[in-house]
């Protein structure tokens, strides 16, 4: 090799020394080199698919349903085991047979609060369970959105006895959809804080609100947790005074607390049931 090219050998070295010692390559530690390895094999193995929409969902589910067929034993068995575990005909809600005056009970989400059952409260209480359970043609009918464009409301409608979950809109354009029907809607506090400022300047805009739910039965969890027994009350004070149609009824905590250990010991754990499931349970 000529004596130009070994300079321009050992200057291109000098270079390269140079840069690496300016710029050091970084290495990944061992956890993390093997945890690129593991990641990039579960994507090559389990490739990632597009969810589905709502419609597709809808869609699927609606063709599935001709093929489905109702297991009557298994229905049996676990209507059983709901009975034997939450009595849901006689605690659904309370009442002055299962809320007797001067009963202390706890709040179902809360472990440091509990309550006396003392005379306003009692007065509250209807004598008993007012409805049948269990019903027996139910709808269960959600609040996301889901039913848009799905042409279900006159199905729900055809249901003996139709529960909605957390005050939804029933205005005529949603009729087609989800139907007209309503014999039980549940409120959460929180919606009675947020959507109506907890009764204190919006009464009016509340009853307004309720009258398109006709004679249905207002379910309420005033005794899940502290902070919703005032809003809760206050919904009942607001539609008695105004002899709106409505009745209001209040979850019993022990109902509710019987349900959330029904299903921690099948392997539910979530820290609250929806409102959803709650009620396919109950119906």
């Amino acid at each position: 090799m000529s004596p130009c090219g070994q300079a321009r050998r050992h200057t291109s070295r000098g270079a390269m020394a140079v840069l690496a010692w300016k710029f050091p390559r970084t290495r990944l530690p061992v956890g993390a080199s093997a945890l690129c390895v593991v990641v990039l094999c579960w994507l090559y193995i389990f490739p990632v698919y597009r969810l589905p929409n709502e419609k597709e969902i809808v869609q699927g589910v609606l063709q599935q349903g001709t093929a489905w067929r109702r297991n009557q034993t298994a229905a049996r068995v676990f209507r059983k085991q709901m009975e034997d575990c939450c009595d849901p005909a006689h605690l659904f809600a309370m009442t002055k047979m299962n809320s007797p005056m001067g009963k202390s009970m706890w709040y179902d989400g809360e472990f440091l609060y509990s309550f006396t059952i003392d005379n306003s409260t009692y007065s509250l209480f209807p004598q008993a369970t007012p409805f049948q359970l269990p019903l027996k043609k139910c709808a269960v009918v959600g609040n996301g959105g889901i039913l848009k464009k799905s042409d279900c409301g006159r199905q729900i409608d055809e249901a003996n006895f139709v529960m909605r979950c957390n005050l939804p809109p029933l205005s005529s354009e949603y009729t087609k959809d989800v139907g007209s029907k309503s014999h039980l809607v549940t409120a959460n506090p929180s919606i009675i804080r947020q959507r109506f400022q907890n009764l204190l300047w919006s009464r009016k805009t509340f009853v307004d609100h309720m009258k398109v739910y006709n004679h249905s039965y207002i379910y309420m969890p005033a005794f899940s947790m502290k902070t919703g027994t005032e809003p809760s009350l206050r919904v009942y004070y607001t539609l008695s005074d105004v002899g709106a149609n409505q009745t209001v009824l209040f979850a019993n905590p022990n109902f509710l607390r019987s349900i959330g250990k029904f299903w921690k010991s099948r392997g539910i754990h979530a820290k609250r049931l929806s409102t959803g499931l709650f009620l396919t349970l109950v119906k």
